[in-house]
């Protein structure tokens, strides 16, 4: 119990010290984004240098700061949020219905936290602006004690509430799943690009948004705009009328731009967040590979991480990390894999790493065979002659007929037809079911019938025979190529490397369980599953797993015959180790 709280204390301190790191500099990014808010508001090309020390100076008082702690406790909390959903363990959902219903908490409280930070930056950002768009009451011009309700402060503070909302319909994507890039950049770097292509992006983007909203709030104003006022007690509107009032807002150029610019921030400031998580979530973890009797292993083993199963990322950290120390030109770490317990000379580190991917494999392609197995082959092609499709003649049609009643005479049953199965095993028929029987079959029947007439029905509510098959290639397919492509790699360097020879025994088991997985693909190319919602990964594992044999078969040429491998293995390798295979 104690090796295992360990293990889960040691996994969790890794993502903390990595999530500590994103909240932090998301806490920087909003001292950014005003910089750059103040910038565009106090825009002056007459006076550039005032211009720019006076944003400067405002940005250094102690105003900015007071007001921005609402909005940093609430990018905290929203980071809590998200580093909770790297955290979760993935799972298998087999209808849409069951997935949201799962995932009804967290999508609401990320909901929440969404619209709770585009509030919070909109009130910030009014701080800085006139009266007319930073205070909620305005005095009336003609009555001094009768204050009148700024339906400008109304439309920019719900602005940030729809652009929350607004991220979370079309921009929301899950964390745990990362994409760990082909050559990694330094962080800056990164963070540099990512800030570039989000601004454009969310300038594009926000036009539409803007529109959207802008309906939206005129159906507000109608509902809830007089209710406010009253709620606030003796409060006057501005205009009596919704029309008149909503085309007012309509014609304020200045704040249309506020409103475009703010929501243009807030889907950058949420972009960018995920971004950061993103980063720092990338960064390589050098895993520990040599285990010692004469001293406890502090640091996590890189065995224990590529079979952690309860948060995602350190299995695709651990997967990386595999494949470094399989490429990597150094082959120092290579050789702590390699090398033999001390004393006892027992090879622990390879077999402790080795079955852990073995097992990930065989788990995957066990799935992966069964979610495949009820979904019908494609339909033969119809048989083409010379002069076009070939049917059937009445000659044939005949004949067949003679057969069938040939058959239905003298009681010869179809091997296509079901057997009657005995009750009781003795051979006697099964017995009849009754009559209520009969009727809770027929309205259960009819039930159902009724259901699936409903739109969506099947959508929501139904398992798709290929739903298992689309999960596996999406989420578990890049941390089974990346666990191929490293035993694959280590295999044929140990040639070179492999002093004491401690993989020689499982090479035959290693080249099994990659043509098992092999043939489960190419089923997947014979059945009538669209692949084309996981092409890249199908077409990549496919690509990968012909890559690891065509790379073994190439390394261990002129020793593949000396190998126990078993005769159905070989077969299957000849088309590798003739260069057939495409």
């Amino acid at each position: 119990m104690d090796a295992i709280g360990s293990k889960d204390l040691a996994f969790r301190k890794i993502c903390t010290e990595r999530f500590i790191s994103s909240i932090g500099y998301s806490l920087l990014q909003q001292y950014l984004l005003v910089t750059f808010f103040l910038l565009v508001v106090n825009f002056s090309i007459l006076h550039p240098i005032n211009w720019i020390v006076g944003t400067i100076r405002l940005l250094m008082s102690f105003y900015p700061w007071m007001v921005s702690i609402p909005l940093a406790l609430a990018v905290s909390f929203h980071g809590i949020v998200l580093a909770k959903t790297c955290l979760l363990e993935t799972r298998y959902h087999s209808t849409y219905f069951l997935q949201w219903y799962r995932n009804i908490t967290q999508r609401s409280i990320l909901l929440v936290t969404n619209c709770t930070v585009g509030f919070l930056m909109v009130w910030m950002y009014t701080r800085f602006l006139r009266d007319e768009h930073r205070l909620l009451f305005l005095s009336n011009s003609e009555h001094v004690d009768i204050a009148v309700l700024n339906e400008r402060f109304i439309y920019l503070i719900m602005s940030g509430v729809f652009g929350g909302c607004y991220f979370f319909v079309r921009g929301h994507s899950n964390l745990g799943a990362v994409d760990f890039p082909i050559m990694l950049l330094p962080k800056g770097t990164q963070y540099w690009n990512k800030l570039i292509s989000t601004f454009t992006e969310s300038m594009r983007k926000t036009i539409v948004a803007l529109l959207i909203y802008t309906s939206c709030y005129y159906t507000f104003s109608m509902l809830f705009r007089s209710k406010i006022a009253s709620l606030a007690g003796g409060v006057q509107l501005q205009d009596v009328s919704v029309v008149y009032s909503f085309c007012s807002i309509l014609m304020d150029v200045r704040l249309m731009i506020y409103t475009w610019l703010f929501l243009v921030l807030i889907l950058s400031n949420m972009n960018l967040m995920n971004a950061l998580f993103r980063i720092f979530l990338n960064e390589p973890q050098m895993f520990s590979i040599e285990t010692s009797i004469f001293h406890s292993n502090v640091e996590p083993m890189l065995a224990d991480a590529l079979g952690y199963k309860q948060i995602p990322i350190i299995q695709q950290l651990a997967a990386e990390d595999l494949f470094t120390v399989s490429d990597t030109l150094c082959s120092g770490r290579r050789k702590e894999l390699f090398a033999l317990t001390v004393p006892g000379g027992h090879p622990n580190n390879w077999r402790k790493v080795y079955d852990v991917c073995k097992q990930l494999i065989q788990d995957f392609t066990h799935e992966l065979d069964q979610s495949i197995s009820s979904i019908e082959p494609k339909p033969a092609p119809p048989m083409m002659l010379m002069g076009g499709v070939l049917r059937p003649t009445s000659s044939m049609d005949r004949e067949r007929f003679l057969m069938k009643q040939y058959n239905e005479n003298f009681g010869i049953r179809s091997l296509s037809t079901p057997s009657v199965v005995a009750s009781n095993g003795s051979g006697e028929y099964s017995s009849k079911p009754t009559s209520d029987e009969k009727s809770d079959s027929r309205l259960y029947s009819l039930v159902v019938a009724s259901l699936k007439r409903i739109p969506g029905f099947d959508y929501f509510f139904v398992e798709s025979k290929s739903a298992k098959s689309y999960y596996l290639l999406s989420v578990q397919a890049q941390l089974i190529m990346k666990v191929s492509q490293s035993l694959v790699a280590i295999a044929s360097r140990s040639l070179d490397e492999d002093s004491y020879g401690v993989m020689q025994n499982d090479l035959p088991c290693l080249i099994h369980t990659l043509l098992e997985l092999k043939k489960v693909i190419d089923k997947i190319g014979s059945i009538d599953l669209d692949v084309r919602k996981v092409d890249r990964n199908y077409i990549a594992l496919k690509g990968t797993i012909k890559r690891s044999l065509y790379r073994i078969t190439t390394a261990f040429g002129p020793y593949i015959k000396h190998l126990v491998i078993d005769p159905e293995d070989m077969k299957a390798l000849q088309s590798f180790i003739s260069f057939r295979e495409v």
